[in-house]
């Protein structure tokens, strides 16, 4: 109920702001079960706007540990269905359990170049967005959002269909198709920012 609460009050705010227009909005609800959202990140609005797009699902964000400090943080994240990651550590308590989040049917939303690109360019991807793709075994849903975020000016948002990695990269996980499925991530997303339908 939370969370559906937050998306009416995201269509008051944000529609009359941005304009939002989805092209390939059915490429959501393409996978029957879980699925890794992947998109270009130039600013704080970029997770805001993809939970708002999607409409049929809730969408998960790994965040920083430093955020459940408190008792009101740790309730209002988990009503937000964040997962709780140590930032340069190896967290793997928290990579098993972003995975068993994608396979009981979760969407898990990455932002893979892992800091926002103030220039607007696609910045190289980190590797956690394939590699809980492959371990899981769902698929991943590219996204770009254009426009800039200027008050009263339309945002687009691009979603293409989603990418099933191992026919990328082969069923064998290892660092090699990690690396082919993230570069493969990368040029997908690259070509998509240069889109203007």
């Amino acid at each position: 109920m939370f969370y559906a609460f937050l998306r009416v009050l995201a269509f008051i705010v944000l529609m009359p702001v941005f304009f939002i227009r989805v092209i390939g909005k059915e490429n959501f609800r393409a996978p029957k079960g879980g699925s890794v959202v992947i998109a270009h990140h130039t600013s704080n609005w970029d997770p805001i706007i993809l939970g708002f797009v999607v409409k049929h699902k809730p969408v998960s964000y790994m965040a920083k540990e430093e955020l459940y400090k408190t008792a009101v943080a740790r309730f209002f994240l988990k009503l937000l269905y964040t997962i709780p990651v140590a930032r340069g550590k190896g967290d793997l308590k928290a990579i098993k359990t972003a995975i068993g989040a994608l396979k009981g049917g979760r969407m898990l939303g990455i932002f893979p170049e892992g800091t926002r690109s103030k220039g607007g360019s696609v910045l190289p991807f980190e590797q956690g967005a394939a590699l809980l793709a492959l371990r899981a075994d769902v698929p991943v849903i590219p996204v770009y959002i254009k426009g800039g975020y200027k008050l009263f000016h339309q945002i687009k948002v691009y979603v293409d269909p989603p990418i099933d990695l191992k026919a990328v990269a082969g069923e064998k996980i290892n660092s090699s198709s990690i690396n082919k499925a993230t570069e493969y991530l990368h040029d997908k997303v690259v070509e998509m920012s240069k889109r203007d339908d």
